[in-house]
């Protein structure tokens, strides 16, 4: 499959393969570091963490004080139960409390995450390779590291450790899960998300796929590519889910329509296409309104555009 830099109008094809063994697509050939941190121009950390959520809406308060707290194991079981359901709609993907809540954020960005987790009573830290992100997180009061899991300097001390649309990036997944764990406490666990190949979108619009990213996505898993990818790491799978994102089904569309499934050659010509395109992002929120329950249904059947894998040290 041939993919595109569709947001920053890269004049290369980028050439993407499947492994027949595990299943694992991956960029081919694989860029250089030098040429990797090329790909993230500044632009790309502008606005990266989006809107922060928004804790003191009534629902928000409830789902917190009965689900997303760290207190709300002491509460109602069955108010639990309840707001573990909503948990797709109601402040969705933010983790549950687990241990001692200890939370540490591989690949944090500007913190926005860190600090909502913070907010919650969470002790939060993280790990950016952004000079200028880790500069904002760390002006939200945040503790971040600024480098690689590598050389981190950080001991077996997080209940949690995330890796949110990280592992993907990376030259050398299974070495960074395997540095990942070691940060790891008794009992605790690594939490993963990243792009689902068998997902929805990915399905129908190939390349227009918004989680495509060429040429920042060098991996891109189905579920069990990611589960021996964690066993290649000496980690044990313990759960793994889809998670519908109707966000990335309407701009999978938006590019579809825009730019077309083949960029014209030549560095001209697809800076025309993208800026345009960029520029105008779509507006139409009632597209989203619209798909969001194809987007759930997919999900339930393993075809969401997001892989969330819960694993455990062996």
């Amino acid at each position: 499959m041939i993919g595109y830099d569709r947001r920053f109008a890269g004049a290369d094809d980028y050439t993407y393969v499947r492994c027949l063994g595990c299943g694992v697509v991956a960029l081919d050939p694989l860029p250089t570091s030098d040429q990797i941190a090329r790909s993230y121009p500044p632009a790309y950390y502008a606005g990266l963490d989006g809107p922060g959520r928004n804790l003191d809406r009534r629902i928000n308060r409830l789902a917190v004080r009965y689900y997303y707290g760290v207190d709300s194991p002491n509460r109602s079981a069955l108010l639990r139960r309840l707001f573990a359901a909503l948990s797709g709609r109601v402040l969705a993907g933010l983790l549950s409390p687990w241990g001692e809540h200890r939370l540490l954020d591989v690949g944090c960005g500007t913190g926005a995450a860190l600090a909502t987790y913070q907010r919650l009573g969470w002790q939060v830290a993280g790990i950016e390779r952004s000079p200028d992100a880790t500069a904002l997180a760390r002006a939200r009061g945040l503790r971040v590291h600024l480098g690689e899991v590598f050389d981190a300097p950080f001991g077996p001390e997080f209940d949690i450790v995330l890796l949110s649309h990280v592992i993907e990036h990376v030259r050398d997944p299974v070495a960074v899960l395997a540095r990942a764990a070691t940060f790891v406490a008794p009992g605790g666990k690594i939490v993963i998300l990243t792009p689902n190949l068998r997902s929805l979108g990915f399905w129908l619009y190939g390349s227009c796929w918004f989680a495509l990213e060429a040429p920042r996505h060098l991996f891109l898993f189905d579920p069990s590519a990611l589960a021996e990818l964690g066993r290649k790491a000496d980690l044990v799978p313990v759960r793994l889910i889809t998670r519908g994102d109707a966000t990335v089904l309407r701009y999978s569309r938006y590019y579809a329509r825009t730019q077309g499934a083949v960029l014209p050659n030549g560095a001209a010509a697809r800076t025309a296409i993208v800026r345009d395109v960029v520029a105008h992002p779509p507006v139409h929120r009632r597209i989203t309104d619209l798909l969001t329950p194809l987007s759930w249904i997919a999900a339930r059947f393993g075809r969401g555009e997001t892989i969330v894998a819960e694993l455990r040290p062996t």
